[in-house]
């Protein structure tokens, strides 16, 4: 897959945007260590509670402006937020399935920037940081849909840096009264 994303800088306060979205852009050992370091600094629960949190308001966020710019369906924006996600750099993604009655996903993802950088095999998984991106991006799909669930859970069942051929991930969404 070639990247398609441009990058308009301005030329004035020199912001760097993409998708029409001020973007900052930092090599991956930077990201990675960054993630070890406050990680451990703060605890994996701490942090994984921090990092789910931040990256639903994130991706919905995201998503959110891209419907807008777009007019786009919501699976189409959905997986286009994946599209994203591996264009800049943080593994390959893609949507194993999405079930829009249903509220369900599964998605696969490939060459982890986690993955990549861990020493292997580790005893625990590495890529529970897009737990969060895959929450928001469905609680998008579930405000396009007008559909306000319990909750929404999100859960890697499977991490190539413990061994497996792939990450995987599971999106489903409490719609119990």
């Amino acid at each position: 897959m070639q990247p398609t994303i441009q990058i308009d800088v301005d030329e004035a306060s020199g912001i760097w945007r993409t998708d029409g979205l001020p973007m900052v852009y930092v090599p991956r050992h930077f990201m990675v260590n960054m993630h070890k370091e406050i990680e451990q600094t703060l605890g994996r629960e701490a942090y994984e509670a921090m990092l789910g949190r931040s990256g639903e308001k994130s991706a919905f966020h995201w998503c959110k402006r891209q419907s807008e710019l777009l007019g786009a369906s919501e699976r189409d924006v959905f997986a286009f937020y994946l599209q994203r996600l591996s264009e800049r750099g943080w593994g390959r993604f893609s949507i194993e399935q999405l079930d829009l009655d249903r509220l369900t996903a599964r998605i696969t993802l490939r060459d982890s920037i986690y993955v990549l950088e861990a020493e292997s095999p580790t005893a625990a998984s590495t890529c529970y940081m897009f737990e969060g991106f895959l929450i928001g991006a469905m609680q998008f799909v579930c405000a396009m849909r007008g559909v306000n669930p319990r909750a929404i859970i999100c859960r890697e069942v499977q991490c190539a840096a413990m061994g497996a051929s792939e990450c995987r991930f599971e999106v489903s969404c409490d719609l119990t009264d």
